[in-house]
């Protein structure tokens, strides 16, 4: 098969026309520097055709001009069929054809595309393609014989493309469930996934297509993870499952659809109740760390309700507890120390105080944990021990509070809803007094709703002031005992002392 004049004009004018509309296609697509790097081969190949039709032109008789030709077409041949595959997988086309643009089928179209032109310059040399072909089947079995393995793990690559049962930046695991990893890269030999071990993992694709394969972002990204604890017979299922549902309620990375639930799992032989807190995520990649603060908050909870954590019975530990007057009078003595950072109990008597000691009650959050929620009524003082919590209103950040310190004063004793989100920074410990010890001393001291409320217009007039620097000191005085009548009649009619 010779090139004539005319089939090389008209091949050159062509092959040298697509190949230009297909560079300017991939550079007007915003490739990355990958792609762009993948360039080099078939401009390399345009070049070398250019000079050889130069050659073919000016040195024809110092050359054999079908040789020049030959090497030109064959040439023109590969930098087209390379800037083919570009445009088609990494330029956009098959993604805008709703094709997979996975590597292994890049490999096998540019595989099929370089084969096609080899067997054209086979042709145009003058060698008998057909007869070549089936001269060498038993050279083709051989080759097969020796490369059974690679090519099965060929066409189990292309079962697993035709069949999808995941992709890249998916998470997957093997039935042997010894690891999981996020999918990397998908090619003809093998999938490569990258475990939370920072560990990247070579899986034969014959090994994937023998295997059951657990895919935990398909169908959805949402993934459901479960955390089992322990908590005593003596305290009700029903309690356990709505104390730790409500510490649950705002971790940000748990999915709110579908909710978390708690189930009662077992009954286990050392008087405890395992439960199981099953959840989902949408970010398989934090599971671990996700399941950790999981876990704290639960503790957390069950700390607040007073519920003591059950320990295994695997061995015998002796501890030397100090005498329950001893405790008692050491957690009265840090109780009362306290009280000197509440404003609002600065006026109680000695007696009033040893009441107020009395009833406070001890209750630890984590990290980011919500200790009251904006707009919802209130029936309780805060006194902040140990710990740095956060005040948000309407969502946003505006200040904060160091211990020794107290909150939630003005929702108790007027019974308006919470005007603020006080959330943990770290780990915070801080002491409750409920409404009704307040009620008790209201009624049996009517007077002190006077110094509550002035107690009260005081640090509302202060926190206004800070924001307005400017403002007079008369003009505080008169918006004080405003305040204080408002905030009186409040009190009065909350804790019904008229």
């Amino acid at each position: 098969m010779e090139l004539t004049d005319f089939a090389y004009a008209w091949w050159m004018t062509l092959g040298v026309l697509a190949s230009g509309l297909a560079l300017l296609f991939i550079v007007k697509s915003a490739v990355g520097a990958e792609v762009r790097r993948l360039l080099r081969f078939p401009l390399w190949c345009l070049a070398v055709t250019v000079v050889l039709v130069l050659a073919d032109r000016l040195l024809s008789s110092f050359a054999p001009a079908s040789l020049l030709r030959y090497v030109a077409s064959i040439s023109l041949a590969l930098a087209l069929g390379r800037l083919s595959v570009l445009a088609f997988f990494d330029a956009g086309i098959a993604g805008r054809l709703g094709l997979a643009a996975e590597r292994i089928f890049r490999d096998i179209v540019q595989g099929i595309v370089y084969a096609t032109v080899v067997l054209l310059a086979l042709s145009w040399a003058g060698v008998q393609v057909t007869s070549l072909l089936v001269t060498s089947a038993l050279f083709t079995a051989i080759i097969g014989l020796a490369l059974q393995d690679t090519l099965g793990n060929i066409v189990a690559g292309l079962t697993l493309q035709v069949q999808q049962p995941f992709e890249v930046g998916d998470w997957i695991q093997l039935d042997d469930g010894r690891r999981a990893g996020e999918v990397l890269e998908i090619n003809w030999r093998a999938v490569k996934i990258f475990t939370l071990d920072r560990e990247q993992v070579t899986i034969p694709n014959g090994l994937l297509a023998k295997s059951q394969i657990v895919t935990y972002t398909k169908p959805t990204a949402a993934a459901r993870q479960t955390v089992f604890i322990q908590a005593p017979y003596r305290m009700p299922p029903e309690r356990v499952r709505s104390v730790i549902l409500e510490a649950l309620r705002d971790l940000p990375e748990l999915l709110t659809d579908p909710p978390a639930v708690v189930a009662t799992y077992d009954f286990l032989e050392n008087a405890t109740i395992r439960y199981a807190i099953r959840y989902f995520i949408g970010n398989f990649a934090r599971r671990e760390a996700i399941a950790s603060l999981v876990r704290d908050r639960a503790w957390y909870a069950l700390d607040r309700a007073m519920v003591e954590t059950p320990l295994p019975l695997s061995g015998i530990e002796l501890l030397r507890q100090p005498s329950p007057e001893a405790a008692a009078r050491q957690a009265a003595t840090a109780a009362a120390n306290l009280l000197d950072a509440v404003p609002l109990l600065s006026t109680l008597s000695e007696s009033e105080r040893e009441l107020a000691v009395r009833s406070m009650r001890l209750r630890r959050y984590a990290s980011g944990e919500t200790i009251v929620q904006q707009g919802e009524p209130g029936d309780s003082l805060f006194i902040l021990a140990e710990g740095i919590v956060r005040i948000e209103v309407d969502g946003l950040e505006v200040g904060e509070l160091r211990a020794p310190n107290c909150f939630g004063e003005m929702a108790l004793m007027t019974g308006e809803p919470r005007s603020a989100t006080i959330r943990a920074v770290g780990e915070v410990t801080v002491h409750t007094i409920h409404r009704d010890v307040f009620c008790g001393l209201l009624r049996a001291n009517p007077q002190l709703s006077e110094a509550f409320s002035r107690v009260l217009a005081e640090r509302l007039e202060a926190r206004q002031a800070g924001r307005n620097a400017m403002r007079t000191t008369a003009t505080q005085t008169l918006r004080v005992e405003e305040k204080s009548s408002q905030l009186l009649a409040q009190i009065k009619r909350l804790f019904a002392l008229d």
